[in-house]
Order: C-alpha cells, then structure tokens, then sequence
C-alpha cells in the first residue's frame, strides 16, 4: 500500500495573523483549539479609581515559560476577584555565576563554570480591599506552578474612602462659598464695589475659616524686611546692588504691604568698633536712606537695637539651630580672612572666632522673623544667610509648632558691583585704599579722580570681555546702570568702541556724577534738618512701629515655648 503524505501550505509572514488576532478573524478556514487561543489572549483588568497602592506580588522563576504563564494566571484571578491590577512588569533580572572543581588538581580543565538567571515579573493591585487581597494570595499559593516563588508587599490603611469624603466636603464648602462670594461685586457700596482689603478682610474672617474647616493659612499682606550694616555713606556695591531696589519695591508695592528697613548696629558690633564713630555711621546711614527716596511715612524705618524682641528671637532660635550648618557659614571665616573649609574647631579659628560672629547668621533670621517677613531683597552673597532663615524656621515650627514663617527672596536684578582697583574683589568698605569704591555722597570732582585711577589694562579701547579686560568691563557694567537709555554693558562697549580709555573714563565719571547729584543734595539738608533732631524722630517714630510688630510675633512665640 502507498504512503500517503499530507501536507500543509503555510501563508508568508506577513498574511499569517498576528498575536491577538485567532479570536477575530473570521476568514480562516481552521481554527486553533481554544487552549492555544489562550495563550495569545490578553486577561482582562479592571481600572482603578484613586490608584491608592493595596499589595505588591513580585514573582520569580528560572523559567521564563513558566513566569509568563502564572502571571497570566494571577491577571486572571485578580480579574474575577474584582481586583484593580497591572503588570506584569519585567524587573531586571539576576544573574550568579560560580565555578565548581572537578578534581583535586589544579588545571583549567579540572573546573566547571555555572550560570543561573533568575527573570521576575511584578504584579501591581490597586484600590483592593485587604481581605479580598490575602484571598488572592491564598489562591495563588495553592495553584503555584512549578519553579514559581512568590513575595508579596501588603499595605493597609485605615480607610479607602478618603477621596470620596474629601469630594463631599468639597460639595458643602462650595455651597458656603457660593453664599459669600455671590455677594461680591453687588455690594451696597456705592463707591466701586470690593476693593482688595475688603476681600481680604472677608477671607480672614472666622466664620468664613471655620466654613472652609480653617486649614488654610490666614491670607496676611506681604512683609518686606531687609537691613544694612552702619558704615557711614554707602557705597555705588550698596546703592546698586540694595538700596535702590528698596526704593523701587517702595514705589511699587501694594499699599497693604509692610516695609521695614533695618539700620543693623548690633550686627556691626561683631567686629570692635569704636562706639562714637559707629554712632556717627548710624545717622550717617539713616540720613542716606532718606536721600535715595525713603519715606520714613510709608517704610519703617529704625534701629535694629532699638528693638529688643531681635535679641529674645535670636536666643529662642539659637536653642535649635545647628552648629553644624553655622560652621558652613562663609560669614565668619571671610571676616576672619580664613578657607572657605575651615572649622571653628581648628586651632588657628579657635583663637580669632568669637561667638557673636559665629551666631551672625541666627541674629540675621531673627531680624527677619520677628517680623514676620514674606520677603527679603538680598543680593547674591546674602542667599545662603536666607537659606539658613529657613532653616531655623523649619527647626522651630517642627520643636513648638507652625507659628513663624519661612521667607521667600527677591533677588537683586544687579550684579556685583566690583572693586575699582581690584575688579576680581566686590566693591567693599574693608579694602584699604579708598580710590577703590565711590560713595554715593562723593562730589563730582572726587568721583572723576577715583575714576581717572580706576584699574584697566595697556590697551587703549573700550570693549566689553569680563574674562580677558575685567576692569574695563567693571567700568562698562556701572555705565550701564546709570545709563538713561537702559542700554545693556554689550551695547555700551560697542558704542565706546571707539573711545580712548582716558575719554571713556571721563563720560562714565560724569555719568555717575550727574545721578548721584540730587541724593548728594538730599543728604546735606537731611543732615542739616531740625538742627540733627529729624534723624531722631525719624528712627524713634520707626522704632515704635517696629516694635509693635515684633511685641506680636513674640507673643506667639513666648506662648508656643511656654514662657
């Protein structure tokens, strides 16, 4: 008899059905067994809801077949359960390899190298119910394929309905707001409606608080404090970099914002003073603050020892700040002229550091906290002291609870202003030679002789390249300040492209000069008014209102330590 052969034409690659497509196609004229169907059947999931984590089942196996197989299986029980799952999710895998002898002789021959990879898929259950969930580990561990282990990462949680009581009382608070806000804009007030105090007033209300269950904090208008060190007049480093911006945030802020300016003397004695002279510096300092723009009516304006509650926050604060973070503080180790990684516990600090240099930076938080500040104009080297403010703020509210404020920083818009006979130091006070920083009180002809010495280089052009001509780049950049047509240091070298050094140095110097005249001006009458008894009423009247201000913080703070 003649052996039969049958054969079977099988289709190319790209006209035989795809993963997923034996249930769908109707145009075969054969069809797989339902057990193999299955295999290239995706299991059904169901979605969760609030995604709020139930278990983690981490599956391993030295079989690939095997793992894919029983994760499919857990798919499909946590499917039928009623269970929110994904995955499986491919972990990465772990390899081990060892040798084993397989004589007593040493010789490469003698040994055998193994290998074993363990793959592991991940299963994810969200929203489950904890009871539900150990069914389904239950189950699975009685059905467990064969090389298949298991660990499983339960989490519990008191209640699984969170989301939908929050949405609840979301619906209440709606309808008291609804109540409250409908009203604005029909007022009675004849005068324009709501203005911004009177929504504010409206917000901090109790009634309305305990409405909204008073979680958020009170919406208080912003808080502005900043301070300067007594130094006599400052210098263009100050009026650039600082004062100029305190006037500017004067004239801009809304009239419900609070702005204190702090003349710092207790910072100042950090370092020997000589008493009468560093009572000269404080009117000299105050009298400047009043030329450049201040009014003493809409800043506070006042002596930082004027106030004692400074000095209580600062010892408050200083029982949990870190000795730690103050050792990083670059405060100290540059007044002491030390590396940026010395210790205070090094020999050569030990006999230099005094303590109040040390705490500068827990007196400067004071300063600002006391207060109550939501903003602080620094310049770029006072950030880190900032950073610090909010650390001891952390500190205490985490000690005693949420009573003080952190800070936030407006940064200065100017850059350092540098040295005129050192362009790589910032224009400062402790440099020896005083051709090196121009006072904003300077007459026209001293301005010219300081900038006629000013440090540049053997080339005699003008051109803006901070790496290569520093010093001349230094003049571009204080040009660009005082430069009416708010031209940038760039433009400004190429339009003095063409100027010796010499005639480039007179139109800066009388540039400046030209500016600083009505401050210059401000300051001799302010000086002069009232026989010097004006500077008094102006630092007493602000001393009164800044105490007020810290007496409330205090308060608080007395309160939340127990004293």
């Amino acid at each position: 008899m003649p052996k039969t052969t049958l054969t079977w034409n099988r289709p190319p690659a790209e006209e035989r059905p795809q993963y997923g497509q034996y249930s769908e196609r109707k145009d075969l004229d054969f069809r797989l067994p339902r057990s193999v169907q299955a295999v290239y059947l995706r299991p059904l999931k169901r979605q969760a809801e609030y995604g709020v984590p139930s278990c983690d089942l981490q599956m391993r196996s030295y079989s690939v077949r095997n793992l894919e197989f029983f994760a499919d299986f857990a798919l499909r029980a946590a499917y039928y359960l009623g269970l929110p799952a994904s995955g499986p999710v491919p972990l990465p895998r772990i390899l081990e390899r060892w040798t084993v002898p397989k004589a007593s002789f040493i010789h490469k021959k003698s040994q055998e190298n193994f290998e074993r990879r363990t793959v592991r898929r991940l299963i994810q259950i969200k929203d489950g119910n904890p009871e539900t969930v150990g069914v389904w580990l239950a189950f699975l561990r009685k059905h467990a394929y064969y090389g298949i282990g298991m660990k499983a990462n339960i989490f519990e949680f008191s209640k699984l309905g969170v989301g939908k009581s929050m949405d609840i009382d979301m619906e209440h608070m709606k309808d008291t707001l609804d109540k409250t806000w409908s009203q604005i804009g029909v007022m009675k007030d004849k005068r324009g409606g709501p203005t911004a105090d009177k929504i504010m007033e409206l917000v901090n209300k109790e009634d309305f608080r305990a409405a909204t269950h008073g979680n958020a904090p009170m919406v208080r208008p912003p808080v502005i404090f900043s301070g300067i060190q007594p130094t006599g007049v400052p210098h263009l480093g100050n009026y650039l970099g600082a004062l100029q911006q305190w006037v500017r945030l004067q004239n801009t802020a809304h009239p419900s914002t609070k702005l204190l300016y702090s003349i710092v003397d207790l910072h100042a004695i950090t370092i020997p003073q000589d008493p009468e002279r560093l009572r000269q510096w404080k009117r000299e300092t105050l009298a400047t603050l009043l030329a450049i723009g201040l009014d003493p009516n809409r800043s506070i304006l006042f002596y930082q020892s004027s106030v004692s509650a400074h000095s209580e926050l600062m010892w408050i604060l200083s029982c949990t700040a870190s000795m730690g973070y103050l050792s990083r503080m670059t405060q100290w180790k540059s007044k002491l002229q030390l590396k940026d990684d010395a210790s205070p516990l090094d020999e050569g600090s030990k006999s230099k550091l005094k303590l109040g240099l040390f705490s500068y930076p827990v007196l400067q938080a004071a300063d600002i906290l006391v207060h109550r500040a939501t903003h602080v104009p620094v310049g770029e080297d006072q950030s880190q002291h900032l950073e610090f403010a909010r650390e001891c703020v952390t500190n205490f509210n985490y000690a005693y609870g949420p009573d003080l404020v952190a800070p936030q920083t407006i940064m200065s818009p100017a850059k350092r202003v540098m040295s005129l006979q050192d362009p790589h130091l910032k224009m400062s006070k402790s440099h020896s030679d005083p051709r090196s920083r121009i006072l904003i009180t300077d007459p026209p002809d001293v301005i010219h002789k300081k900038m006629m010495a000013a440090l540049t280089d053997s080339i005699n052009s003008v051109s803006y390249d901070p790496e290569n001509r520093p010093g001349v780049s230094n003049l571009l950049q204080l040009l660009s300040h005082f430069n009416t047509e708010g031209k940038s240091a760039q433009e400004l070298g190429l339009e003095y492209a063409n100027f010796g050094l010499g005639q480039f140095k007179k139109a800066v110097a009388e540039s400046i000069a030209e500016s600083l005249a009505p401050v210059r001006t401000k300051y001799e009458q302010v000086l002069a008014a009232d026989g010097g008894r004006y500077l008094d009423h102006v630092w007493m009247q602000g001393a009164v209102k800044a105490k007020a201000s810290a007496d409330a913080t205090m308060e608080v703070v007395r309160q939340a330590v127990g004293l």
